[in-house]
């Protein structure tokens, strides 16, 4: 058999129409988290020709991410009771438009101007990339689908930074000159991604309560739960990394990005494998067991006495992040009857947006109290107690998968 990445996945032997479906999909996941993994090696190079200071060009990222928090739930609705493409086209357009834009912005106040817009197609977008596999794919393969977006994820996370910096070089207008891109992946998706919403009737009373019905799921809920630690931990750990390692360790910026590479190799290799995982194990239980082994990684780095101990540790908190994120993205949409799909899918968003926020501002705030090695104490622990708390939630019954009115 011909060898190729989705076959890796055990996704190659798929009908031609559905593979083309999917590749659409994976190429928007990797245009929208362009976003933020290809603009923050530029905000250095803004600062100057801009006249603002580091502090004020953070704001670059934030007006980018903080659309999500409103219009998530907004969104997700919309998707279930218009349809997935229109959602997607428009997001991408959006997002590539604004994006593009940024490029012949005049003056700061446009930057974050074009950037919120932009934030508004990445809000459109980015779950439903989420959605659409688990419409597009069912059991097994819908897990490996998942897989293989959280893969070619890292490797945006390896390949962007780098090209974002590179492109920095020229001027800081260059890195949003590719954002152009997404303008013609949306037309492509016109032409060829096909509707998969459910019920083509839609009451906004019935699907409310279905709604509510369904999020109260203890497989749901486990998700949910997993999703807000995951990017809790993960946006306390690599807020506070660079620094802990520059201040603490001697090493440059560059040195610091290439270190973090390795929690990128790590999550590649598990997350090639989600599907045999699932397949073997119970997919609440390997939540379960990888939220424990990323409590083991961060403990590890309180001790590691050098860079090169925390080589192994980035390691084995990547492969337990490989092993988080398809297995919570497929709780999720097994759990979710198709016609709320969407709307359940958002919601999870708006909860890891807020993660997010709490946990960056948590370890900010614990950064002027604490030492470097209790912070590391605080997020082991954190991880540890919430595995006995999802506990039950995990051993609360089987996926189902179905429609809501069943």
């Amino acid at each position: 058999m011909r060898f190729s990445v989705t076959s890796m996945f055990d996704l190659g032997e798929l009908p031609a129409d559905l593979r083309r479906s999917l590749r659409l999909v994976y190429a928007s996941s990797l245009m929208v988290i362009m976003g933020t993994n290809l603009v923050q090696q530029v905000l250095p190079a803004m600062t100057e020709p801009l006249g603002v200071t580091d502090a004020q060009i953070g704001l670059v990222i934030a007006v980018y991410t903080a659309p999500a928090i409103v219009l998530a739930p907004l969104l997700g609705v919309a998707a279930d009771r218009y349809g997935r493409r229109p959602l997607l086209i428009g997001g991408l357009i959006l997002f590539g438009a604004a994006g593009t834009a940024v490029a012949a912005a005049p003056g700061f106040g446009w930057v974050l101007v074009l950037r919120t817009v932009q934030g508004i197609g990445f809000s459109a977008v980015i779950p439903l990339t989420i959605v659409l596999i688990g419409d597009l794919l069912e059991g097994r393969r819908e897990v490996s689908g998942q897989g293989l977006k959280v893969f070619i994820d890292r490797v945006g996370e390896l390949i962007l930074p780098p090209l974002g910096g590179a492109l920095a070089l020229i001027g800081w207008r260059w890195p949003f000159v590719t954002y152009v891109a997404a303008i013609p992946l949306g037309l492509l998706v016109a032409l060829w991604m096909p509707e998969t919403r459910g019920s083509a009737t839609f009451s906004a009373r019935r699907y409310f309560r279905d709604l509510v019905r369904v999020v109260r799921n203890p497989r749901l809920l486990l998700a949910f739960a997993a999703g807000f630690l995951r990017f809790f931990l993960d946006y306390a750990f690599f807020t506070y990394l660079p620094l802990f390692l520059v201040r603490s360790h001697g090493l440059s910026t560059a040195g610091a990005g290439l270190l973090r590479s390795f929690h990128a190799l790590g999550a590649m290799v598990t997350s090639s494998q989600a599907g045999r995982l699932a397949g073997t194990w119970d997919k609440g239980n390997l939540v379960l067991c990888a939220f424990l082994a990323s409590g083991v990684a961060l403990l590890s780095m309180a001790f590691a006495p050098g860079t090169g101990t925390m080589i192994p540790v980035l390691l084995l908190y990547g492969v337990a992040n490989g092993v988080i994120s398809p297995m919570q993205k497929s709780l999720l949409t097994q759990n979710a009857p198709l016609e709320v799909r969407a709307g359940i899918i958002s919601l999870d968003r708006l909860s890891q947006q807020i993660a997010k926020t709490a946990g960056a501002t948590g370890i900010s705030l614990l950064l002027g109290v604490a030492e470097s090695s209790t912070l590391f104490w605080v997020m082991a622990l954190l991880s540890f107690v919430s595995v006995g708390l999802m506990a039950p939630l995990a051993w609360s019954g089987k996926d189902r998968s179905g429609s809501a009115q069943g």
